[in-house]
């Protein structure tokens, strides 16, 4: 009896404990990605000023690219509702998607080896290994972010 009341106390010390935990994780503000780069890859202050201005360099790029993909998928779909999917207008849309898509990979493959030529070599390898396949798996239906 007295070892019930043992294993009673131990399992609700444990769920207390596992609830406190929970809340404190729930309530905790994500760390944002800047920071997280920073600590994730050991960025000195000259490192990591670089990087941001090699980021804010390319946001425009970026934007752009995105502009783009969108009108171009914006107007597959329109074509698509329209029953136009059997004409060449939708076969040149197509073709349109792949070359912005096809673009937008080859410009932001080169953005991450710029940023990872300013990293140390281990930590510049870690990050492509981390990015790349990201952006060559990526559907171009939301940024990818840094993180």
């Amino acid at each position: 009896m007295k070892r019930l009341g043992l294993y009673l106390l131990f399992l609700v010390a444990a769920a207390v404990t596992a609830y406190g935990v929970t809340c404190y994780l729930r309530t905790r503000p994500p760390e944002d990605q800047w920071v997280w780069l920073r600590r994730e890859f050991h960025l000195s202050d000259p490192q990591f000023a670089r990087i941001h201005a090699l980021h804010a360099t390319y946001q425009p790029v970026c934007a752009d690219h995105c502009s783009r993909i969108l009108a171009v998928r914006e107007h597959l779909a329109a074509l698509d509702r329209n029953g136009g999917k059997d004409t060449p207008e939708y076969a040149g849309t197509l073709d349109r998607w792949e070359g912005v898509k096809r673009e937008c990979q080859e410009a932001t493959l080169r953005h991450l080896q710029a940023v990872a030529a300013v990293m140390n070599p281990a930590d510049g390898s870690r990050y492509l290994g981390m990015m790349v396949p990201r952006v060559i798996h990526s559907d171009h239906l939301e940024p990818l972010g840094i993180r």
